[in-house]
Formats: structure tokens, C-alpha cells, sequence
């Protein structure tokens, strides 16, 4: 507080509302039920070629991270981290590192996914599965 400026409880009291009403904003409701995500139960691959983008998933039952890879037209495969991956729920980017792998990954195959950090430098590296095929219902 400036010595200078004459101290006001109402401004207080009124700094003090919009803080909680801030906070209160913020507080979570329900949360939205997941709707369980079904998988190919064969065996399916796809050429790391026609990898056409990504997106976050639902995360896995203990809190595993997952996200969906597009490839073609509507295919999607979904992996999951073996733990924290940082920096992937907010990345525009990744890439897969699929050296060890070949040219192709399958259903329950591993592979390292590249994260760029949030402020430059190295990539995290995250290891991920490969879960399955997501197959799409039909209306």
C-alpha cells in the first residue's frame, strides 16, 4: 500500500468480490462421461507415410495419455504414453520416430513420439503404443 494513498475498505470488499468471483469461474461441475473408444480387435498397420495429423484423446483409464493419429482418409489409431509425455496436450506438432519400428507400425508395436518444447530446445521423447484401429460408428 502507497503511504500516500488514502486505504478503502469498500475497494477492498470489491477487489476481494471479483477475486472470488474469478475463482468461482474457474471451479469444475461434472465431469462430461467418456465415451469409450473402440478399438479393431485384428491386427492392423499403417505406413508412417500417410500420417496426415493427430489429435488428443480421451485419456486412458489411470490417467495414461492417449492421442489419435489420421492417416488416409478416415482412419485413426490410437496411442497411448507409457507415462507423462510434457508438452503434448498443448503441442500444434509431434512427430514419430519410428526408426526401430520400419516404415509401417501395428496394432500393440512401440514408438517414440517427438514433442517440441514449449520453449525450444530438445524434444521431449515419449514412448507410446500403438492400441488399435479406431473404429468409427455408423449411423
Amino acid at each position: 500500500m502507497n503511504p500516500s494513498t488514502p486505504y478503502s475498505p469498500s475497494a477492498a470488499l470489491l477487489g476481494t468480490c471479483a477475486a472470488s468471483l474469478a475463482l468461482a469461474g474457474c471451479t469444475q461441475g461434472e465431469p462430461e462421461p467418456i465415451e469409450p473408444v473402440a478399438l479393431s480387435s485384428d491386427r492392423q498397420c499403417f505406413f508412417t507415410r500417410q500420417i496426415n495429423g493427430y489429435s488428443e484423446a480421451p485419456d486412458g483409464p489411470r490417467g495414461e495419455e492417449r492421442l489419435y493419429v489420421n492417416t488416409g482418409v478416415n482412419d485413426r489409431y490410437l496411442l497411448e504414453t507409457f507415462g507423462p509425455c510434457p508438452d503434448l496436450d498443448w503441442s500444434f506438432s509431434i512427430a514419430l520416430d519410428s526408426r526401430f519400428a520400419g516404415t509401417s507400425l501395428c496394432s500393440g508395436e512401440t514408438v517414440n513420439v517427438l514433442v517440441p518444447q514449449s520453449v525450444g530446445g530438445i524434444p521431449n521423447r515419449c514412448t507410446a503404443r500403438v492400441l488399435g484401429k479406431v473404429i468409427e460408428p455408423r449411423s
